[in-house]
């Protein structure tokens, strides 16, 4: 009897001291649940938020490089036609490429008119011969200014927009070029990533509290780290590592910090990395030259391009440009990696930033050029010759890497324009 009575004790009090350990170790979960909610929710919406613009910005930037550095003159309109020079460019097959690839809308606008575009109503009514709205007229043509809204009004449709201004070379402005997606569509997407990351986190806790029960101080700690990592990444350092003894757990604790790695992992390659090629994307380039600047080291950047691509997508097929794409990246990568990096710029063309004098980056632009030009691109029992043309510059103390990259691009057109399969120094 003495022993039952004992052992209803014992269990009675490692039930008391279980429930404690559970009242104690619940409290900070939820509270960390709730932490991962929240910052995530503000992390995803900012970061996608920023992601649209910059990719609106970078679309409206690519159409204007397109047509001021492949066709010279001024801008004029004249009996329904957009002109640049003496050649008519009335010609919407780049609006409609870009929105089948990137489902972005864009316009052209002579003044506050829009010429060109492939914005459709419900019902496919284009908005060709619509205005612009009063704002954006005031922004961009009166001022000259870049314009951004994420509650445009345009055929009956709420779009986010970007805005840039067409100039003639003396400044002035003639028209603009704009780059949004509906509203609709861009919010239902990240209502779902937001969703779906909520549940997620709910998910997580909900483990984290019931593996609590078997775990102490140890379990605890291993939670902390995660939510200091998961902390870390909400502020926006997305170079930190987890803790390996986390991700080396037997048990869901483990896992938790398995899918916070890949969520991390996840969230760099859609910020950082363009989805095709895996380099880097613009915007992550220009962080990393940023960086580069301030460190005062010395680097080369390098501008090339697949020479003849179009005839390669006309002649192959898009698959086959993407395949030549993505090997050309394999290359780039492999030939950057111990000595820098590389981005996709804007279709087939490639910034490569090298961290060593100018001769040995020649040199190894050199071994770039040959291996691409000697490689055979088999596609579907087809074998498809490519060369690239490359521009370099190399650093100069002081001057910005805008300025450089500018320079290498000049000279990345001399060689297009001379030959192609050539390296302009």
């Amino acid at each position: 009897m003495k022993n039952v009575e004992r052992g209803d004790y014992l269990n009675k009090k490692r039930g008391s001291i279980r429930e404690r350990l559970l009242s104690v170790v619940l409290f900070p979960t939820l509270i960390l649940g709730t932490l991962i909610i929240v910052f995530g929710v503000f992390l995803i919406y900012g970061f996608y938020s920023e992601s649209i613009k910059n990719e609106l910005a970078g679309t409206t930037n690519m159409l204007l490089d397109c047509l001021n550095l492949t066709v010279r003159g001024d801008y004029q309109y004249e009996d329904g036609m957009l002109l640049k020079g003496d050649i008519n460019i009335t010609d919407s097959t780049m609006l409609y490429r870009i929105k089948e690839e990137t489902d972005i809308d864009t316009t052209i606008f002579w003044e506050d008119t829009g010429i060109l575009t492939t914005v459709q109503s419900k019902s496919g009514v284009s908005a060709v011969g619509t205005k612009a709205q009063p704002v954006v007229v005031e922004n961009v043509i009166h001022n000259g200014e870049k314009y951004f809204s994420r509650n445009l009004k345009i055929n009956g449709e709420t779009y986010i927009g970007y805005y840039a201004p067409i100039e003639n070379s003396t400044h002035e402005v003639v028209g603009m070029i704009f780059a949004g997606k509906n509203k609709t569509l861009v919010y239902r997407s990240i209502g779902i990533i937001i969703l779906c990351f909520t549940v997620f986190s709910v998910i997580a806790s909900i483990l984290a509290v019931i593996i609590s029960r078997g775990y102490s101080t140890q379990m605890v700690s291993d939670i902390g780290l995660i939510n200091g990592y998961l902390r870390s990444i909400s502020e926006g350092d997305l170079t930190v590592d987890i803790d390996e003894r986390i991700v080396n757990r037997p048990d869901e604790i483990g896992e938790i910090g398995i899918y916070a790695a890949k969520m991390r992992s996840d969230l760099q390659k859609l910020i950082e990395m363009d989805p095709l090629t895996s380099l880097y994307n613009r915007r992550s380039c220009n962080n990393q030259l940023t960086k580069l600047f301030k460190k005062g080291e010395i680097f080369t950047v390098v501008m090339c391009d697949i020479d003849w691509f179009k005839k390669i997508n006309d002649q192959y097929g898009h698959d086959a440009g993407d395949y030549v794409l993505v090997k050309i990246s394999e290359m780039i990568r492999e030939n950057v990696a111990d000595c820098g990096f590389a981005s996709r710029w804007g279709g087939e063309e490639f910034l490569l930033v090298y961290t060593v004098g100018f001769e040995e980056a020649l040199q190894k632009v050199e071994a770039l050029q040959k291996k691409v030009r000697e490689y055979e691109y088999h596609y579907d029992e087809m074998l498809i010759k490519v060369t690239m043309t490359f521009g370099m510059k190399e650093w100069e103390d002081g001057i910005p890497y805008e300025n450089l990259i500018k320079e290498a691009d000049h000279k990345l057109y001399s060689g297009k324009e001379n030959g192609r399969n050539q390296i302009v120094s």
